[in-house]
């Protein structure tokens, strides 16, 4: 009877850990589709394109409470690069602060007994900083928590810790990967065409 149920936490810890490392690798799912539907119509996104997507994901994260590292995280930029943004163009400074100022407002409406912390999109950007090799307790505050609030949630819910240890895994890979000369994982500015405009001034964007 010792050895079935031993056998059934195995399995229970393999499916979890099969689980984690599905979410983790679909965390890019949409911008890979995204990428490939525009291979197949041939046509290569321009920077101007590229541009306007991370500042939607800027602005969302905002809108989730995320603060500013944490909405350049989200948008795949550095932080720098966003501040650049936001003082060359006063309509999308004005429309992140009207998002941020819109989550603080919601937030502080809200029963404390229901305040939970932040929620899925936050997390994710924890996975992807993880992945992408920054520190855990930096990613937790990239995602908005703090260390100790996020050192609980990880005790509390066996999935968040699965899916830690899956962005750390992934990360390993890409690094094994990086020495043997392959792909190197995570997400980050693609070279696109630079169209001629108003946003032509970002033709450094993928520089951290």
């Amino acid at each position: 009877m010792e050895d079935g149920r031993a056998e059934r936490r195995t399995a229970a810890v393999n499916r979890l850990e099969t689980w984690a490392d599905g979410v983790v690798a679909g965390l890019d799912a949409q911008e890979d589709i995204d990428r490939s539907l525009l291979q197949a119509l041939r046509v290569d996104p321009s920077l101007r394109e590229e541009t306007a997507v991370r500042r939607a994901d800027a602005l969302r994260a905002a809108a989730l409470g995320l603060g500013p590292a944490g909405c350049a995280a989200a948008a795949g930029v550095t932080e720098r690069l966003l501040l650049n943004w936001q003082a060359k163009d006063p309509s999308f400074a004005e429309a992140m602060a009207a998002a941020l100022m819109a989550a603080g407002e919601r937030e502080r409406g809200r029963p404390v007994a229901t305040s939970d912390g932040p929620g899925a999109a936050a997390l994710r950007v924890v996975l992807r900083a993880v992945r992408d090799g920054v520190a855990q307790p930096s990613a937790a505050v990239l995602g908005g928590w703090s260390e100790r609030s996020f050192l609980r949630l990880r005790r509390r819910s066996p999935e968040v810790a699965a899916l830690l240890a899956a962005a750390r895994r992934a990360r390993a890979r890409a690094r094994r990967a990086e020495r043997r000369g392959g792909p190197v994982g995570g997400r980050g500015y693609r070279l696109v065409r630079v169209d001629d405009g108003p946003l032509a001034h970002a033709r450094g964007a993928g520089d951290s």
